[in-house]
């Protein structure tokens, strides 16, 4: 006989009910704030440890998040915690395998082949490697002679030879950075959070009309995210540093641990010249950059060499061996320097050319070019 339940089995019905959609939600929330990533690599890896590190085009300050070990197979897991989209690096020791874009609830499976990367899981992180291998082709169109043609000037010590390679890497950089602007004007791709991945790296002016329509779009498809952050202060630091701007100021330490200030450097015009000890185009440029300063220190002329070494010694022992005599300071913090961050500085060799008012008149001269406008400067 069936009888009907007791108002006390249906007081412990309910509360047993209440209690599986709390531990409902509770599960959903976890998941929600987590991504998974599995995956595979190549033999060379077998027995190794995978690092997941979270990329910050803004300060380029990266966070190792993650670290698994890889099994005697090649295979991996990776649980990130996150609260939004954000865009890691994969790689074992100092190699660097894929970017990853991995947002909340994702569950991404990547198998790392020598040659190839496939993905399931996350579009975004495909179009990521689809960036990256086109990003490839076009180094190779531009840059890949330049490098190995400066190489070899370098090895000559011929400064004629030096300093053509120079002002030829400088051009091709340009065209290496206009093609990439094409991939990422593309529909699909400058509607992707993988957009910021390209465009908050370049301090090319020519990419502002670009980069500002990737600002309207993110900050009406993903508004609160910190990615979009990133890419707006990165477009307001580029009008920043912009060409007719009064160049930002900043107080750095030079090498007898001193403070240096740039405002002190008005009434001449100053080559301001990012560089570090480790960057063989900015060694190759200290030639010229000496001849240059000797020739024209006594016309109103200067430089100021701003380092973003971590070495104390190893930036101290370039500057003698490349015979810098005039100004030269160092944050010690690599690109996540304060003055590094100030002129969003995320490669070098990178310069500004100020006037006696500290306005901004040129940027990234080298060699031949570098020597005309001051030719012309000093007439």
């Amino acid at each position: 006989m069936i009888t009907s339940p007791s108002p006390k089995s249906k007081i412990n019905s309910t509360v047993t009910m209440g209690m599986l959609l709390i531990l409902l939600f509770v599960s959903i929330g976890v998941s929600a704030q987590q991504a998974i990533v599995t995956g595979t690599t190549s033999s060379e890896f077998f027995g190794r440890s995978i690092k997941l590190t979270l990329i910050n085009y803004e300060t380029r300050n990266d966070k190792v998040v993650e670290e698994a070990p890889i099994s005697q197979d090649g295979k991996f897991t990776l649980t990130i915690k996150l609260k939004e989209p954000e865009i890691y690096d994969l790689g074992v020791d100092n190699s660097s395998l894929v970017q990853v874009l991995a947002k909340p609830g994702d569950k991404i499976a990547l198998k790392i082949n020598k040659d190839r990367i496939e993905v399931t899981g996350s579009k975004e992180t495909q179009y990521l490697i689809d960036y990256e291998a086109n990003r490839k082709i076009v180094f190779n169109k531009y840059l890949r002679r330049t490098y190995d043609s400066s190489a070899v000037a370098v090895k000559s010590a011929d400064k004629a030879r030096i300093e053509y390679w120079n002002v030829e890497h400088e051009k091709a950089s340009q065209n290496y950075k206009a093609e990439l602007a094409q991939w990422v004007e593309q529909p699909f791709f400058i509607n992707s959070l993988a957009a910021v991945h390209h465009s908050i790296r370049w301090n090319s002016e020519t990419d502002t009309t670009l980069m500002n329509q990737m600002v309207s779009i993110f900050q009406q498809k993903y508004p609160n995210y910190d990615l979009t952050r990133q890419l707006v202060n990165k477009v307001n630091a580029t009008k920043r540093i912009a060409i007719g701007a009064i160049a930002p100021g900043f107080v750095s330490t030079d090498t007898a641990g001193k403070k240096v200030d740039l405002k002190d450097y008005r009434g001449k015009y100053t080559f301001v010249e990012f560089w570090a000890s480790w960057c063989p185009p900015c060694r190759e440029e200290s030639p010229t950059l000496v001849r240059l300063y000797n020739q024209y220190k006594d016309k109103g002329f200067t430089i100021l060499s701003v380092s973003i070494d971590k070495n104390t010694a190893q930036w101290k022992n370039a500057i003698r061996q490349d015979g810098y005599t005039w100004g030269n300071v160092c944050d010690l913090n690599g690109y996540g320097g304060p003055t590094a961050a100030l002129y969003t500085v995320t490669a070098i060799p990178n310069s500004f050319l100020l006037d006696k008012n500290g306005r901004i008149i040129a940027k990234n001269l080298r060699g031949k070019e570098l020597e005309s406008k001051l030719a012309e400067l000093m007439k």
